[in-house]
């Protein structure tokens, strides 16, 4: 096992490196694609030094108390500001991989941006927002209060938050679910053939836009929230229950979209043709 423990500015290049998996607390985190070996870089190092291993093709960015007893597995987010002064430890991770790299990311406070990538990718913050351009293949996000902020993915998109925002334009998805207590779920993406669509807020307003031609099977639910659409779909109010229900277009292999809040507004709206995918904020 090759092992580097960095307390000044240090760049590698590697070869054979198959995963990355990154857990720090503060500062920042970048992951690129590259058709050459891999390339690490870490500076901005405060507090405690940084532990770099390689082994069995798997690159790990960490610190020493956070290896083998997976300590951050076992934490939540929150928790770990309470650990040792974690919250004093920073540093800036910058990585060039392969694009089927798979990708595991854990911090605290470092916001986290990952572009190119199209295997599957894991990231998980407590408060910091993260930011994902031109991504393929599953992608799972977990935040406490950060936000997601999306560019033209493809593939799945998941997406779970206490009170952070996610906000996503562009891309093709095949399965795209978001779920969050307080903060605005906004979309505009295309639908793939027999693609599913969820998503879930309390209190915070759901807008989600498609092409005006997308053909899809339509629930929206709430309690109190208003619910509204562009499109045409029967519309049912009772007490403590309003629904839109219906099909949109009348192609094969039909998507599926599923709003439900309990509070919070939710929209399904029309995107002309032509014309550019853009953050539905409001009901615009």
């Amino acid at each position: 096992m090759a092992r580097w423990t960095i307390d000044q500015p240090m760049t590698r290049t590697l070869d054979g490196i198959v995963a990355l998996r990154i857990r720090i607390i503060g500062g920042h985190v970048n992951i690129l694609p590259t058709d050459d070996p891999v390339t690490f870089d870490i500076s901005d190092i405060v507090g405690d030094p940084v532990l770099v291993t390689q082994e069995a093709g798997i690159l790990t960015v960490t610190y020493e108390d956070l290896t083998g007893s997976g300590l951050l597995e076992r934490l939540r987010p929150t928790q770990l500001s309470r650990y040792r002064g974690m919250g004093r430890r920073s540093a800036t991770v910058s990585l060039r991989v392969p694009r089927d790299c798979p990708v595991e990311v854990t911090t605290l406070s470092a916001p986290i941006v990952a572009a190119g990538l199209s295997a599957k990718t894991q990231l998980r913050t407590a408060s910091a927002d993260i930011t994902l351009d031109d991504m393929a293949g599953e992608v799972e996000v977990g935040t406490v209060s950060g936000n997601l902020d999306a560019r033209d993915l493809d593939g799945s998109l998941h997406f779970n938050s206490v009170s952070g925002e996610i906000a996503v334009a562009g891309g093709r998805l095949a399965d795209f679910g978001a779920r969050t207590a307080s903060s605005q779920l906004l979309a505009d993406i295309d639908l793939a053939p027999s693609s599913r669509v969820k998503l879930a807020s309390v209190s915070g307003g759901i807008a989600l836009r498609v092409p005006a031609t997308t053909s899809a099977a339509v629930e929206m639910r709430s309690a109190t929230g208003e619910l509204d659409t562009a499109f045409s779909l029967d519309r049912r109010d009772q007490p403590g229950r309003r629904s839109l229900s219906g099909k949109i277009g009348d192609g094969v292999d039909p998507a599926s979209i599923t709003t439900t809040t309990v509070s919070g507004s939710a929209s399904l709206l029309r995107r002309d043709p032509d014309a550019p995918a853009a953050i539905p904020r409001g009901t615009q």
